[in-house]
């Protein structure tokens, strides 16, 4: 006779690797992956419709957070109605170098609008480790433009753009201990989001002059200029082109510092973006 002890063990290991589909996922939302320890995937669950902004193209937003850790055991954080994951898919990293993965969200409140959230799971519990402050009204949402290592410190940043519709205000963040802190004065003149898409971000990330930095590439307020950023002593702007069209799809990084870039008006172009 097999042990109980074993039984439930098992059973909860079998429950720990449930996959996305045993929740109701967010409608055409994505579950992120990414390999090491805490947290190794993650989606957003209990759709609701209770934040009537539509940002995104429609007005379903995640009404919790799942996430499973590396040995297999699943999480769920579950928002009040106050809030929602106005997002689609988060994102898994290792933001501080630690070793162990955190969760990256957009959260937003109905009353006060988004901010960015950070999850983690610590002695075996999903918890909120690091957040910003809301934008402060409602119906006002920001964009993660991309997450990678901008300063070259073996550690990843947060670039954001708040509200892109509207000034579109360019911020960098680090997570430091249990909070997210700013590291330059923002930049004001960026968008990386045309309203309805499903396309969170326009913006670009890869290392484009071969110092083993990424740059942040995305376009000005227009969409009609694309702007190389680095992140050193200050904000610097490496590289910037005016556009026939505008910008309206992701911007992927090419080998040997090209960058494609899709427009509204016909194919993608190639830019060489290197000094």
């Amino acid at each position: 006779m097999v042990p109980i002890r074993h039984v439930v063990s098992l059973l909860t290991l079998l429950g720990g690797l449930t996959t996305a589909a045993a929740h109701e996922q967010l409608p055409d939302g994505g579950t992120a992956r990414h390999q090491g320890f805490g947290a190794v995937e993650a989606w957003y669950a209990q759709p609701t419709t209770r934040y009537q902004h539509g940002v995104l193209g429609d007005a379903v937003e995640g009404g919790s957070l799942v996430a499973i850790d590396h040995l297999g055991q699943q999480f769920e954080i579950v928002l009040p109605t106050s809030q929602v994951f106005e997002d689609i898919t988060p994102r898994v990293v290792d933001l501080d170098g630690d070793g162990r993965n955190e969760v990256v969200t957009i959260r937003s409140g109905v009353l006060v609008g988004a901010s960015v959230v950070v999850y983690a799971i610590v002695d075996g519990r999903l918890i909120e480790r690091a957040a910003t402050a809301p934008i402060g009204q409602p119906n006002r949402w920001l964009s993660i433009a991309g997450v990678a290592d901008f300063r070259g410190d073996s550690t990843r940043q947060i670039a954001i753009v708040k509200t892109p519709h509207i000034g579109g205000v360019l911020e960098l963040l680090a997570l430091r201990g249990d909070e997210l802190v700013s590291l330059y004065s923002p930049r004001s003149g960026y968008s990386t989001h045309v309203i309805g898409s499903r396309i969170l971000s326009l913006a670009g990330t890869g290392d484009l002059d071969g110092n083993g930095t990424a740059e942040l590439v995305l376009p000005d307020q227009s969409r009609r200029r694309l702007v190389v950023l680095t992140f050193g002593d200050a904000i610097a702007e490496l590289f910037t082109q005016d556009l026939p069209s505008r910008i309206d799809a992701a911007i992927q990084i090419l080998p040997k510092g090209k960058i494609s870039v899709p427009l509204v008006a016909g194919r993608p172009v190639t830019i060489d973006a290197r000094p």
